[in-house]
Protein backbone atom coordinates (compact mmCIF):
# COMPACT_ATOMS: atom_id res chain seq x y z
CA UNK A 1 0.00 0.00 0.00
CA UNK A 2 1.21 3.48 -0.78
CA UNK A 3 2.54 5.53 2.14
CA UNK A 4 -0.11 7.56 3.95
CA UNK A 5 -0.02 11.30 3.58
CA UNK A 6 -0.64 12.36 7.13
CA UNK A 7 -2.30 15.62 8.00
CA UNK A 8 -0.02 18.59 8.48
CA UNK A 9 -0.55 22.27 9.14
CA UNK A 10 -1.19 22.01 12.88
CA UNK A 11 -2.98 25.36 12.91
CA UNK A 12 -6.04 23.80 11.24
CA UNK A 13 -6.22 20.73 13.47
CA UNK A 14 -9.09 21.07 15.90
CA UNK A 15 -9.84 18.49 18.60
CA UNK A 16 -12.75 17.15 16.51
CA UNK A 17 -10.58 16.93 13.39
CA UNK A 18 -7.82 15.14 15.29
CA UNK A 19 -10.38 12.71 16.70
CA UNK A 20 -11.62 11.70 13.23
CA UNK A 21 -8.10 11.48 11.82
CA UNK A 22 -6.99 9.14 14.60
CA UNK A 23 -10.18 7.09 14.34
CA UNK A 24 -9.70 6.73 10.60
CA UNK A 25 -6.08 5.66 10.96
CA UNK A 26 -6.98 3.14 13.67
CA UNK A 27 -9.81 1.71 11.58
CA UNK A 28 -7.56 1.33 8.58
CA UNK A 29 -4.87 -0.35 10.68
CA UNK A 30 -7.52 -2.76 11.98
CA UNK A 31 -8.68 -3.54 8.45
CA UNK A 32 -12.06 -1.87 8.93
CA UNK A 33 -11.98 0.07 5.67
CA UNK A 34 -15.66 1.11 5.53
CA UNK A 35 -15.34 2.76 8.97
CA UNK A 36 -12.03 4.35 7.92
CA UNK A 37 -13.78 5.80 4.86
CA UNK A 38 -16.52 7.25 7.05
CA UNK A 39 -14.00 8.87 9.37
CA UNK A 40 -11.91 10.31 6.54
CA UNK A 41 -15.04 11.61 4.84
CA UNK A 42 -15.71 13.60 8.00
CA UNK A 43 -12.10 14.86 7.92
CA UNK A 44 -12.68 16.13 4.36
CA UNK A 45 -15.82 17.95 5.48
CA UNK A 46 -13.96 19.60 8.37
CA UNK A 47 -10.81 20.48 6.33
CA UNK A 48 -11.86 20.67 2.65
CA UNK A 49 -8.77 22.64 1.61
CA UNK A 50 -6.29 20.18 3.05
CA UNK A 51 -4.84 17.92 0.29
CA UNK A 52 -3.88 15.15 2.72
CA UNK A 53 -7.50 14.84 3.86
CA UNK A 54 -8.61 14.00 0.32
CA UNK A 55 -5.64 11.69 -0.25
CA UNK A 56 -6.45 9.68 2.86
CA UNK A 57 -10.07 9.30 1.79
CA UNK A 58 -9.13 8.38 -1.77
CA UNK A 59 -6.52 5.90 -0.61
CA UNK A 60 -9.06 4.03 1.52
CA UNK A 61 -11.44 3.66 -1.42
CA UNK A 62 -8.44 2.68 -3.53
CA UNK A 63 -7.51 -0.01 -1.01
CA UNK A 64 -11.12 -1.24 -1.16
CA UNK A 65 -10.76 -1.38 -5.00
CA UNK A 66 -13.69 1.00 -5.22
CA UNK A 67 -11.96 2.95 -7.96
CA UNK A 68 -14.97 4.99 -8.94
CA UNK A 69 -15.36 6.47 -5.45
CA UNK A 70 -11.58 6.87 -5.10
CA UNK A 71 -11.37 9.09 -8.18
CA UNK A 72 -13.05 12.26 -6.92
CA UNK A 73 -11.06 12.76 -3.69
CA UNK A 74 -7.78 11.96 -5.44
CA UNK A 75 -8.58 14.47 -8.17
CA UNK A 76 -9.39 17.10 -5.54
CA UNK A 77 -6.14 16.39 -3.69
CA UNK A 78 -4.15 17.00 -6.87
CA UNK A 79 -6.06 20.18 -7.61
CA UNK A 80 -4.97 21.46 -4.21
CA UNK A 81 -1.40 20.15 -4.56
CA UNK A 82 -0.23 18.80 -7.95
CA UNK A 83 3.06 17.51 -6.51
CA UNK A 84 1.84 14.32 -4.85
CA UNK A 85 3.41 11.29 -6.66
CA UNK A 86 1.48 8.78 -4.57
CA UNK A 87 -1.82 10.44 -5.40
CA UNK A 88 -0.89 10.52 -9.09
CA UNK A 89 -0.14 6.80 -9.04
CA UNK A 90 -3.40 5.93 -7.26
CA UNK A 91 -5.50 8.19 -9.48
CA UNK A 92 -3.84 6.86 -12.64
CA UNK A 93 -4.48 3.29 -11.52
CA UNK A 94 -8.10 4.06 -10.61
CA UNK A 95 -8.70 5.69 -13.99
CA UNK A 96 -7.01 2.85 -15.86
CA UNK A 97 -9.13 0.31 -14.00
CA UNK A 98 -12.22 2.15 -15.20
CA UNK A 99 -11.08 2.18 -18.82
CA UNK A 100 -9.89 5.80 -18.96
CA UNK A 101 -6.39 5.02 -20.26
CA UNK A 102 -5.82 8.39 -21.94
CA UNK A 103 -6.65 10.26 -18.76
CA UNK A 104 -4.44 7.94 -16.69
CA UNK A 105 -1.31 8.50 -18.81
CA UNK A 106 -0.25 11.94 -17.49
CA UNK A 107 -0.63 10.76 -13.90
CA UNK A 108 1.68 7.78 -14.47
CA UNK A 109 4.13 10.08 -16.25
CA UNK A 110 4.25 12.40 -13.25
CA UNK A 111 4.66 9.45 -10.87
CA UNK A 112 7.34 7.85 -13.12
CA UNK A 113 5.62 4.44 -13.11
CA UNK A 114 6.86 2.69 -16.25
CA UNK A 115 4.86 -0.53 -16.04
CA UNK A 116 1.44 1.07 -15.53
CA UNK A 117 2.29 3.81 -18.02
CA UNK A 118 3.12 1.16 -20.60
CA UNK A 119 -0.21 -0.59 -20.03
CA UNK A 120 -2.11 2.71 -20.28
CA UNK A 121 -0.29 3.63 -23.50
CA UNK A 122 -1.11 0.25 -24.98
CA UNK A 123 -4.79 0.56 -24.09
CA UNK A 124 -4.78 4.06 -25.54
CA UNK A 125 -3.60 2.68 -28.90
CA UNK A 126 -0.01 3.94 -28.60
CA UNK A 127 1.74 0.59 -28.97
CA UNK A 128 5.10 2.05 -30.04
CA UNK A 129 5.35 4.18 -26.88
CA UNK A 130 4.04 1.29 -24.79
CA UNK A 131 6.85 -1.00 -25.93
CA UNK A 132 9.50 1.46 -24.72
CA UNK A 133 7.95 1.77 -21.25
CA UNK A 134 7.23 -1.93 -20.83
CA UNK A 135 10.75 -2.85 -21.95
CA UNK A 136 12.15 -0.46 -19.35
CA UNK A 137 9.97 -2.04 -16.66
CA UNK A 138 10.95 -5.54 -17.80
CA UNK A 139 14.62 -4.73 -17.22
CA UNK A 140 13.77 -4.28 -13.56
CA UNK A 141 11.48 -7.33 -13.35
CA UNK A 142 12.55 -9.70 -16.16
CA UNK A 143 10.33 -12.60 -15.13
CA UNK A 144 7.15 -10.66 -14.41
CA UNK A 145 4.30 -12.53 -16.19
CA UNK A 146 2.06 -9.46 -16.41
CA UNK A 147 4.79 -7.39 -18.05
CA UNK A 148 5.54 -10.21 -20.49
CA UNK A 149 1.83 -10.48 -21.27
CA UNK A 150 1.35 -6.78 -21.98
CA UNK A 151 4.63 -6.49 -23.88
CA UNK A 152 3.66 -9.38 -26.14
CA UNK A 153 0.34 -7.63 -26.78
CA UNK A 154 2.15 -4.39 -27.59
CA UNK A 155 4.42 -6.13 -30.09
CA UNK A 156 1.39 -7.92 -31.52
CA UNK A 157 -0.37 -4.60 -32.04
CA UNK A 158 2.72 -3.14 -33.68
CA UNK A 159 2.93 -6.15 -35.95
CA UNK A 160 -0.74 -5.80 -36.91
CA UNK A 161 -0.34 -2.09 -37.64
CA UNK A 162 2.66 -2.76 -39.88
CA UNK A 163 0.87 -5.61 -41.61
CA UNK A 164 -2.11 -3.36 -42.34
CA UNK A 165 0.24 -0.74 -43.79
CA UNK A 166 1.96 -3.40 -45.88
CA UNK A 167 -1.34 -4.45 -47.47
CA UNK A 168 -1.97 -0.94 -48.74
CA UNK A 169 1.45 -0.44 -50.34
CA UNK A 170 2.05 -0.96 -54.07
CA UNK A 171 3.67 -4.37 -54.46
CA UNK A 172 2.95 -5.24 -50.85
CA UNK A 173 0.66 -8.15 -51.69
CA UNK A 174 3.63 -10.42 -52.41
CA UNK A 175 5.04 -9.86 -48.95
CA UNK A 176 1.56 -10.28 -47.48
CA UNK A 177 1.33 -13.71 -49.10
CA UNK A 178 4.76 -14.58 -47.72
CA UNK A 179 3.79 -13.53 -44.20
CA UNK A 180 0.48 -15.38 -44.40
CA UNK A 181 2.32 -18.47 -45.54
CA UNK A 182 4.87 -18.28 -42.73
CA UNK A 183 2.09 -17.72 -40.18
CA UNK A 184 0.12 -20.69 -41.52
CA UNK A 185 3.26 -22.83 -41.40
CA UNK A 186 3.85 -21.88 -37.76
CA UNK A 187 0.23 -22.79 -37.00
CA UNK A 188 0.59 -26.18 -38.65
CA UNK A 189 -1.77 -25.30 -41.53
CA UNK A 190 0.42 -26.80 -44.21
CA UNK A 191 -1.97 -26.66 -47.16
CA UNK A 192 -2.67 -22.99 -46.57
CA UNK A 193 1.02 -22.31 -46.02
CA UNK A 194 2.00 -23.88 -49.32
CA UNK A 195 -0.75 -22.00 -51.15
CA UNK A 196 0.36 -18.59 -49.84
CA UNK A 197 4.07 -19.27 -50.27
CA UNK A 198 3.64 -20.48 -53.83
CA UNK A 199 1.60 -17.39 -54.60
CA UNK A 200 4.38 -15.14 -53.29
CA UNK A 201 7.01 -17.09 -55.19
CA UNK A 202 5.05 -16.81 -58.44
CA UNK A 203 5.10 -13.02 -58.10
CA UNK A 204 8.76 -12.71 -57.15
CA UNK A 205 11.17 -15.57 -57.70
CA UNK A 206 14.09 -13.69 -56.13
CA UNK A 207 12.69 -13.39 -52.60
CA UNK A 208 14.82 -14.98 -49.92
CA UNK A 209 13.03 -17.00 -47.27
CA UNK A 210 10.18 -18.44 -49.35
CA UNK A 211 12.07 -21.46 -50.64
CA UNK A 212 13.37 -21.99 -47.11
CA UNK A 213 9.84 -21.95 -45.66
CA UNK A 214 8.65 -24.41 -48.31
CA UNK A 215 11.61 -26.63 -47.54
CA UNK A 216 10.73 -26.57 -43.85
CA UNK A 217 7.15 -27.50 -44.72
CA UNK A 218 8.26 -30.56 -46.69
CA UNK A 219 10.93 -31.44 -44.14
CA UNK A 220 8.30 -31.56 -41.40
CA UNK A 221 6.46 -34.18 -43.46
CA UNK A 222 9.62 -36.18 -44.04
CA UNK A 223 9.38 -35.40 -47.75
CA UNK A 224 13.08 -34.93 -48.42
CA UNK A 225 12.66 -35.25 -52.19
CA UNK A 226 10.55 -32.07 -52.28
CA UNK A 227 12.52 -30.32 -49.53
CA UNK A 228 15.89 -30.71 -51.29
CA UNK A 229 15.22 -28.48 -54.34
CA UNK A 230 13.70 -25.80 -52.11
CA UNK A 231 16.74 -25.67 -49.85
CA UNK A 232 19.00 -25.82 -52.90
CA UNK A 233 17.23 -22.77 -54.31
CA UNK A 234 17.46 -20.95 -50.97
CA UNK A 235 21.18 -21.74 -50.73
CA UNK A 236 21.62 -20.27 -54.20
CA UNK A 237 19.76 -17.09 -53.26
CA UNK A 238 21.53 -16.79 -49.88
CA UNK A 239 24.98 -18.36 -50.33
CA UNK A 240 26.26 -17.02 -47.01
CA UNK A 241 23.39 -18.42 -44.94
CA UNK A 242 24.69 -21.21 -42.70
CA UNK A 243 21.16 -22.34 -41.87
CA UNK A 244 20.19 -22.68 -45.53
CA UNK A 245 23.37 -24.66 -46.21
CA UNK A 246 22.70 -26.91 -43.21
CA UNK A 247 19.12 -27.64 -44.25
CA UNK A 248 20.23 -28.32 -47.83
CA UNK A 249 22.89 -30.73 -46.57
CA UNK A 250 20.42 -32.41 -44.21
CA UNK A 251 18.00 -33.07 -47.06
CA UNK A 252 20.80 -34.46 -49.23
CA UNK A 253 21.96 -36.74 -46.41
CA UNK A 254 18.47 -38.15 -45.94
CA UNK A 255 18.18 -38.73 -49.69
CA UNK A 256 21.26 -40.96 -49.57
CA UNK A 257 23.67 -38.46 -51.14
CA UNK A 258 26.38 -38.31 -48.45
CA UNK A 259 29.14 -36.86 -50.62
CA UNK A 260 27.03 -33.86 -51.69
CA UNK A 261 25.71 -33.59 -48.13
CA UNK A 262 29.22 -33.54 -46.63
CA UNK A 263 30.23 -30.74 -48.98
CA UNK A 264 27.22 -28.60 -48.10
CA UNK A 265 27.37 -29.35 -44.38
CA UNK A 266 31.08 -28.54 -44.36
CA UNK A 267 30.25 -25.21 -45.98
CA UNK A 268 27.60 -24.60 -43.30
CA UNK A 269 30.19 -25.29 -40.59
CA UNK A 270 32.59 -22.83 -42.17
CA UNK A 271 29.88 -20.16 -42.32
CA UNK A 272 28.84 -20.74 -38.70
CA UNK A 273 31.45 -22.82 -36.88
CA UNK A 274 30.33 -25.03 -34.04
CA UNK A 275 26.60 -25.20 -34.78
CA UNK A 276 25.73 -28.53 -33.04
CA UNK A 277 23.03 -29.66 -35.50
CA UNK A 278 25.43 -29.11 -38.40
CA UNK A 279 28.22 -31.03 -36.67
CA UNK A 280 26.01 -34.05 -36.01
CA UNK A 281 24.83 -34.26 -39.63
CA UNK A 282 28.32 -33.53 -40.93
CA UNK A 283 29.75 -36.37 -38.83
CA UNK A 284 27.14 -38.79 -40.20
CA UNK A 285 27.87 -37.70 -43.78
CA UNK A 286 31.62 -38.14 -43.27
CA UNK A 287 31.10 -41.62 -41.85
CA UNK A 288 29.05 -42.52 -44.92
CA UNK A 289 31.75 -41.20 -47.27
CA UNK A 290 34.52 -43.17 -45.56
CA UNK A 291 36.14 -40.33 -43.65
CA UNK A 292 36.21 -41.61 -40.04
CA UNK A 293 38.84 -39.09 -38.94
CA UNK A 294 36.76 -36.14 -40.07
CA UNK A 295 33.62 -37.70 -38.59
CA UNK A 296 35.30 -38.23 -35.22
CA UNK A 297 36.45 -34.60 -35.17
CA UNK A 298 32.92 -33.37 -35.93
CA UNK A 299 31.32 -35.48 -33.19
CA UNK A 300 33.97 -34.52 -30.64
CA UNK A 301 33.52 -30.84 -31.46
CA UNK A 302 29.76 -31.18 -30.91
CA UNK A 303 30.31 -32.75 -27.49
CA UNK A 304 32.68 -29.94 -26.53
CA UNK A 305 30.14 -27.35 -27.68
CA UNK A 306 27.05 -28.86 -25.99
CA UNK A 307 28.27 -31.51 -23.53
CA UNK A 308 24.95 -32.00 -21.72
CA UNK A 309 22.44 -31.93 -24.57
CA UNK A 310 20.40 -34.51 -26.46
CA UNK A 311 22.64 -33.81 -29.45
CA UNK A 312 25.65 -34.77 -27.32
CA UNK A 313 23.91 -38.08 -26.56
CA UNK A 314 23.56 -38.69 -30.28
CA UNK A 315 27.23 -37.81 -30.84
CA UNK A 316 28.39 -40.26 -28.16
CA UNK A 317 26.27 -42.98 -29.79
CA UNK A 318 27.67 -42.20 -33.23
CA UNK A 319 31.22 -42.28 -31.88
CA UNK A 320 30.60 -45.59 -30.13
CA UNK A 321 29.34 -47.14 -33.37
CA UNK A 322 32.18 -45.63 -35.38
CA UNK A 323 34.87 -46.92 -33.00
CA UNK A 324 33.27 -50.38 -32.98
CA UNK A 325 33.57 -50.51 -36.78
CA UNK A 326 37.21 -49.42 -36.49
CA UNK A 327 37.89 -52.18 -33.92
CA UNK A 328 38.67 -49.56 -31.26
CA UNK A 329 36.79 -51.43 -28.55
CA UNK A 330 38.12 -49.43 -25.60
CA UNK A 331 37.13 -46.15 -27.22
CA UNK A 332 33.73 -47.56 -28.16
CA UNK A 333 33.10 -48.69 -24.58
CA UNK A 334 34.20 -45.30 -23.25
CA UNK A 335 31.71 -43.50 -25.48
CA UNK A 336 28.93 -45.92 -24.57
CA UNK A 337 29.62 -45.36 -20.87
CA UNK A 338 29.62 -41.57 -21.39
CA UNK A 339 26.28 -41.91 -23.21
CA UNK A 340 24.73 -43.87 -20.34
CA UNK A 341 26.00 -41.39 -17.73
CA UNK A 342 24.68 -38.45 -19.76
CA UNK A 343 21.27 -40.06 -20.11
CA UNK A 344 21.07 -40.64 -16.35
CA UNK A 345 22.05 -37.04 -15.62
CA UNK A 346 19.41 -35.68 -18.00
CA UNK A 347 16.49 -37.63 -16.55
Amino acid sequence: MLPLLLLAFAQVVTPELRQHVEAGLQARAAGDLPRAATEFQRVVELAPELPAAHVNLGSVYFQMKDYERATAPLRRALQLNPDLPGAHQMLGTALLAQGAANEAIPHFEKAHIDDLLGIALLEAGRARDAVDRLEAALLQRPGDPDLLFYLSHAYGQLSKDLFDRLRTQPGGETRVQQMLGEAALAAGQRDQAEKHLRSALAARTDLRGIHFALGELYLANGDYARAEPEFRAEARLAPLSAVAAYKFGLALLNLGKPAEAAKELGRADQLHPGMPETLLSLGKALVATGNPTGAEAAFQKLIETEPNSALAEAAHLQLSQLFRKLNRSADANRELKALQELRRSRR
